[in-house]
């Protein structure tokens, strides 16, 4: 498999590209420019990786530890990490459960420890949830598309190159 800093590599020379395909589809800068933002995240911070100790992994610094429970329930390259077609889907829903957890988790905290008002844990989570769908469906349409194909197009450069690579390696055995 490529090393990390070729992966890296792979996902700097895509981003023109990137770009201009974005800008050829939509006529839209602010289009263009997320899905170019979102590839690059995609390749450098939410690729297939995270399934594993890596680079990506540890680019999130202490925030890491959130991609624990996704390291346990995910086996390294499984179609569920590695899959073009549902590896950036199940980080997205994985991230977004996360994040709407740890809000629910801060709520309930300065709710109870601050305020004095002691809420119901499944109510916080609800409540968290409502807030994070409420901020997502208030995003324009075609920047959500072009962030997730942006994202998408990241990750996949991963494992694309990864699929090359194990091919490329295994035409050099049999000549």
């Amino acid at each position: 498999m490529p090393s990390g800093k070729t992966h890296d590599l792979i996902t700097f020379v895509l981003a023109l590209p990137t770009a201009v395909a974005a800008w050829a589809v939509s006529g839209s800068i602010g289009v263009m420019l997320i899905a170019t933002i979102a590839m690059l995240f995609g390749g450098l911070m939410f690729g297939p990786d995270l399934d594993l100790h890596s680079v990506q992994y540890s680019r999130w610094g202490p925030f890491r530890l959130l991609w624990w429970p996704y390291q346990v329930c995910f086996k390294h390259r499984s179609r569920f990490s590695h899959g073009l077609i549902f590896g950036t889907a199940i980080r997205v829903i994985y991230f977004s459960i996360v994040l709407i957890l740890l809000s629910a988790t801060i709520i309930y905290l300065r709710d109870s420890y601050l305020l004095g008002v002691h809420n119901n844990a499944a109510r916080e989570v609800e409540r968290a949830a409502s807030g994070f769908w409420l901020f997502v469906s208030g995003i324009d349409r075609n920047y959500l598309i072009a962030a997730f194909a942006g994202a998408w197009w990241g990750a996949a450069s991963h494992t694309l190159s990864d699929l090359i690579f194990s091919v490329g390696k295994q035409t050099k055995k049999i000549f």
